[in-house]
């Protein structure tokens, strides 16, 4: 026999209370007044005998009563001998996602859950279907198979560093149920380790006879992971240039952790950084090209999240063309080019230094536009009429008031920031949105005003605007350290392309390029692709190069997403409430899981004898004791006429 809610035997506790009650009334007897007491000492033994009898019995038929109704309130049934059960068809989901690697207890919240995949496999009979759902492989097709063959695929499953999506699924689930049972029983047992992230988006109403069988987790261990990883600030590094690494660590607790960078397969840089925060790392020089690498911290519970891969493309030194008078500006720009930072030759220009926006029509979208305010407002109507051309959101207006600025003091002030706060300006346009744009607001005033704005043309191609022209009448930056970090931001990070490379989510399609032929996945294996097709293969983590021949023409990195570092876990009212109108049954105790599954086939259920033989007991209860009261009312009447018919006896 088994139980189909264990865990309202404990209602059975509640036999304890009549038995209370009888132990406290026995020291309590009805009080009679009447003068004549010794007359019913004879009564009294007569009937003391039947009084405890009675006693008991209503004891008896009071415990057993709360006893039967806690018996039939957990739904007892009769297993049947043997293997033979009614046919079932049931679809087991396998949460095999990134976070099922959780090590818990020196073992892996998956291998908890392979397990219990086997305990039911075990008990199949020769008629029983299954399909095996992998949650965290869902390109994987569910295949119908027998339980030797899906024990087989069960033992072979690992964690992937994908999500699982376990409302889709389920919806499968019940699809391939409803086309593949031919009229067995139905179920749908969930094996995953609770993730809420897992649970998201509604769930298609099941069948009345579907049942669901989800098993619960305890409260999910401390976590944390790298949320991100960004190089040059979002910015393309420059060939020959140093450039930094942030990585953003998220998680529970607010431990110090170590930050590794490696390149090469080597590592190049390390530091630390305490959980919710950010460490940044220097990354060295490189050539131009494709560059690729993985930031990782220290281990902990969940090993999947503590590396992310990275690729970005090493840019070669700007081409920048400078046509203007200004003897600071071409000062800076010489520098610049004796350091490598810079070219001032070569073919076309990558960044052009703009006087009044002269010449901006002209300008490729591959040539980023910097345009240098004029010394005489008398040139801001020309200038504008250039903008709004160049489709431009911007405009030049001239300031009201006089007196002097400072530029905005920043968090994290850099080689640039810090010299900037400290130059006095005399004079400055006041920039002016004419419509609207992507842009971005590089540096403000005191007052909140822009004073250096980034965005794209109307037709492609980056712009960025200055509202302080850079001469010495204007303010103190040409003679300031300020100036010569000023030209290289302008001429370089500001005005190149961004660094990102094509990432993507494991499973997740990446449109090739036209002319790609061939990918070097993460394990080293040249795999031949179609250019410009769709690639599905991202199933594991890593850089994944794109060839054309033997040259490398990009790269993209495929990483775990970020919802799989938080383990927080739904509680067992929220499993059992997930799927509204469905009969789901959760469990706790592994221990229990083999007793619960195949509902459908657990043998006839006798929860209704033990209801029935309750009701009885209660109705019969009350008419015994009413018979005790009847009983009890006649001897004392009885007793009271034969005191009254005794002779009193003489008094001298």
């Amino acid at each position: 026999m088994g139980f189909l809610v264990p865990a309202l035997l404990a209602l059975a506790a509640a036999a304890v209370v009549p038995i209370v009650l009888h132990l406290l009334q026995r020291h309590q007897g009805p009080r009679v007044v009447f003068p004549a007491l010794r007359y019913l000492r004879r009564a009294e033994k007569e009937s003391a005998r039947q009084i405890r009898l009675r006693q008991l019995l209503l004891l008896l038929l009071r415990v057993a009563a709360l006893l039967l109704l806690a018996l039939a309130a957990a739904q007892p049934f009769i297993r049947g001998a043997g293997a033979s059960h009614e046919p079932s068809a049931v679809a087991i989901i396998l949460d095999n996602s990134l976070s099922s690697g959780t090590v818990s207890n020196d073992r892996r919240v998956l291998d908890d859950l392979k397990a219990r995949a086997l305990e039911t496999l075990e008990r199949a009979g020769p008629d029983d279907r299954f399909w095996l759902l992998r949650a965290g492989a869902p390109w994987e097709p569910a295949l119908p198979g027998d339980a030797e063959t899906t024990a087989a695929r069960v033992r072979e499953t690992e964690p992937t560093a994908a999500a699982s999506d376990l409302a889709a699924a389920v919806t499968h689930a019940a699809a391939l149920l409803a086309t593949g049972a031919e009229g067995r029983a139905r179920e749908i047992q969930i094996l995953s380790d609770a993730q809420a992230s897992a649970f998201r988006g509604p769930v298609e109403a099941l069948d009345d006879d579907v049942e669901v069988v989800i098993r619960a987790q305890g409260e999910a261990p401390p976590n944390r992971g790298i949320a991100s990883v960004e190089v040059g600030g979002g910015l393309a590094p420059v060939a020959g240039q140093r450039s930094t690494v942030a990585v953003a660590i998220e998680g529970s607790g607010s431990d110090t952790v170590g930050v590794r960078l490696s390149v090469d397969g080597r590592v190049i840089a390390a530091g630390s950084a305490p959980v919710g925060s950010s460490a940044v790392l220097h990354f060295p020089a490189r050539p131009a090209g494709i560059t690729a690498g993985h930031v990782e911290i220290d281990a902990d519970a969940l090993r999947g999240d503590d590396r992310r891969y990275f690729a970005v493309r090493v840019e070669p030194p700007p081409v920048v063309r400078y046509t203007g008078t200004n003897e600071f500006i071409h000062d800076a720009l010489d520098v610049l080019a004796e350091a490598g930072r810079i070219r001032r030759d070569g073919g076309s220009a990558d960044v052009a230094l703009l006087p009044s926006a002269a010449g901006i029509d002209a300008l490729p979208a591959s040539t980023a536009a910097v345009v240098l305010p004029p010394e005489s407002p008398l040139e801001l109507p020309a200038l504008n009429r250039r903008l709004a051309s160049a489709q431009i959101p911007w405009r030049y207006e001239p300031r009201s008031g006089s007196g002097e600025a400072r530029i905005a003091p920043a968090e994290g002030a850099d080689d640039l920031m810090r010299p900037l706060e400290r130059v006095r300006i005399q004079s400055w346009y006041s920039l002016q949105r004419s419509g609207a744009g992507t842009d971005t607001v590089l540096i403000a005033m005191a007052d909140g005003a822009p004073w250096a704005v980034r965005g794209t043309r109307g037709g492609g191609g980056l712009y960025v605007l200055l509202s302080t022209p850079l001469d010495e009448a204007a303010s103190t930056i040409p003679t300031s350290p300020a100036m010569l970090p000023l030209v290289d931001r302008l001429a370089g990070a500001w005005s190149a392309a961004t660094s990102a490379a094509p990432t993507a989510a494991p499973g997740e399609a990446v449109v090739l390029p036209a002319e790609a032929d061939a990918l070097l996945l993460p394990d080293g294996t040249r795999e031949p692709v179609t250019g410009g097709s769709a690639y599905r293969g991202t199933n594991e983590p890593g850089v994944y190069h794109v060839l054309a021949g033997t040259d490398t023409i990009t790269a993209f990195a495929v990483n775990p997403p970020r919802v799989e570092s938080d383990l927080t876990r739904l509680d067992e009212g929220e499993l059992r409430g997930w799927i509204d109108g469905a009969a789901v049954t959760t469990v706790s105790d592994p221990d229990d899981w083999a007793d619960t599954v195949f509902r459908h086939r657990l043998g006839a259920e006798s929860w209704r004898p033990f209801a029935l033989l309750a009701l009885l007991l209660l109705l019969v209860e009350p008419l015994i004791a009413a018979s005790g009261r009847v009983g009890n009312a006649r001897g004392t009447g009885a007793a009271r006429r034969t005191s009254m018919n005794r002779p009193s006896p003489a008094s001298d």
